[in-house]
């Protein structure tokens, strides 16, 4: 009997894992200002109910304008998670790092 490959062996991933998979595929479709350069990332936390939201901007924007766009990323994960009903235990932190 042959072994399988590595990359046909089974694997169920965690809701968590499963919600970050299914945001990052469709964060690109998340709207943002334009002309801005906003990149977007989602990270399973390892205590198992935390996303890690993280945001990559241009250090010369606003404060109102980076705080409009973590609302914006925060509303449509927790819009994802709510499909699942899965939005009851989701938390989601915030990391922010600049691009000179």
């Amino acid at each position: 009997m042959s072994e399988k490959a590595p990359g046909f062996e089974d694997y169920t991933p965690s809701r968590l894992e499963w919600l970050v998979v299914m945001l990052n595929s469709l964060v690109q479709y998340l709207d943002t200002s334009p002309g801005e350069r906003i990149e977007f990332a989602y990270i399973p936390g390892a205590d198992g109910k935390t996303i890690i939201l993280r945001i990559r901007h241009h250090s010369d924007l606003s404060p109102e304008v980076l705080k409009t766009i973590e609302d914006g990323a925060k509303t449509f994960a927790m819009s994802i998670a709510q499909n699942y009903k899965w939005d009851s235990w989701i938390e989601i932190k915030t990391q922010w790092d600049s691009i000179e």
